[in-house]
């Protein structure tokens, strides 16, 4: 697997996330759940959203399979 600073990053982080995902981050971090599928569209690593997004994105392994559905496609 890539490093993740050089792996192509989908347009939407919401697109990988596990189902309830936005729910339980807004939760986590007070925010409202507008706010943080705001956060994940812009997609700017500073924000605490986004941080924790890739964390669960990572730890589902939904990048990893994103990735084996873009090889196939090609």
């Amino acid at each position: 697997m890539q490093p993740l600073e050089t792996t192509p990053t989908p347009k939407d982080l919401r697109m990988l996330l596990p189902h309830g995902a936005i729910s339980d981050i807004a939760r986590l971090l007070k925010l409202s759940h507008a706010a943080v599928s705001k956060a994940l569209q812009k997609a700017k690593p500073a924000h605490p959203a986004v941080a924790e997004a890739i964390r669960l994105i990572k730890a589902s392994g939904s990048q990893t399979v994103q990735q084996d559905l873009d090889r196939l496609n090609h």
